[in-house]
């Protein structure tokens, strides 16, 4: 994307004030979709929500909520902290084995995988055989965003409580949302400026956003938060990011290759394989589990 506005946004080198509120508007983009656009698909960009009409929806006890009423409504025997190391499907007698990191081996018919793009990456399971080259090459090429938080709560609130939000063309602290209910300041963080705030100490970080919010209220006193709070997804093991997004060389192709089963028996659901929908989404992995799974049921027929 980059490439493609390139030299429009290098015409405005000497108005700086000019540069930074398109900075901040692009921004906007690169929050959405966890990545600076100089790693985003100029081509593939408008494929990602697929037409879809945005609508935002929290629950306010929480995902675990949600899965937990789904595994007990059907009686799921679901088995926690079972890290799986290794998927052998090389045996000739149809049986996949997993092993788990505590020494235990799994047998299956099929496996249905839904970890993180993010993990695939990194590589976190091993895979025997090793995974064909085509579906190897998609999970590379794939873009994987990081989007993160920063929840900074106050003794009182200082700024106006009708704000919703306060945008800044700060490049660290861009998109700040205003709890005041709360007393919380909630700052959303993405790109290559999360990955570098995860690398710091969560007091220099803190303390460089008092810095701004001390410039941008001069006029007011702002008080030493009593609390703070930040996320780092990119250092999680089990994540290893945020979702995905459509990075440079990559298209509707790459989507149906992370789809496709392999071995005859490894499966693939997860945001990063909807093809037929949106992608980085709750939903989309959602409705990827929900095709692979009649996939599954049919095949167990057999």
């Amino acid at each position: 994307m980059l490439d493609v506005i390139k030299t429009e946004y290098n015409s405005y080198e000497n108005y700086p004030q000019i540069k930074r509120l398109l900075d901040l508007f692009f921004g906007n983009i690169e929050q959405y979709e966890g990545s600076n656009i100089d790693k985003l698909s100029a081509k593939s960009f408008f494929n990602s929500d697929n037409g879809m009409i945005e609508y935002n929806l929290a629950l306010p006890n929480g995902f675990g909520t949600f899965l937990e009423q789904l595994v007990l409504h059907y009686q799921l025997p679901v088995q926690l902290n079972c890290i799986v190391t290794r998927i052998d499907a090389s045996s000739s007698d149809s049986i996949v084995r997993l092993s788990i990191r505590d020494g235990r081996t799994l047998q299956c018919k099929y496996v249905l995988i839904t970890i993180p793009l993010g993990c695939l990456k990194a590589r976190s399971i091993e895979f025997i055989p090793d995974l064909p080259d085509w579906k190897q090459n998609a999970i590379d090429v794939m873009g994987m965003g990081l989007a993160d938080k920063m929840f900074v709560e106050f003794p009182y609130v200082f700024w106006d409580p009708t704000l919703p939000s306060i945008y800044c063309t700060s490049p660290q602290f861009r998109f700040i949302l205003c709890r005041p209910n709360d007393c919380i300041l909630q700052i959303k963080l993405a790109a290559r400026i999360a990955y570098d705030i995860e690398q710091k100490d969560d007091k220099k970080t803190i303390d460089e956003f008092m810095k701004l919010l001390r410039t941008i209220f001069s006029d007011h006193e702002v008080p030493e938060p009593t609390r703070f709070l930040l996320t780092r997804w990119a250092q999680d093991p089990f994540a290893r990011g945020a979702y995905s997004n459509f990075g440079v060389g990559s298209d509707k192709q790459t989507l149906l290759d992370l789809a496709r089963e392999c071995h005859n028996r490894i499966h693939w659901a997860g945001e990063h394989t909807n093809h037929d929908g949106s992608i980085g989404c709750v939903d989309s992995a959602f409705e990827s589990g929900q095709r692979e799974a009649k996939k599954l049921i049919e095949k167990l027929k057999e």
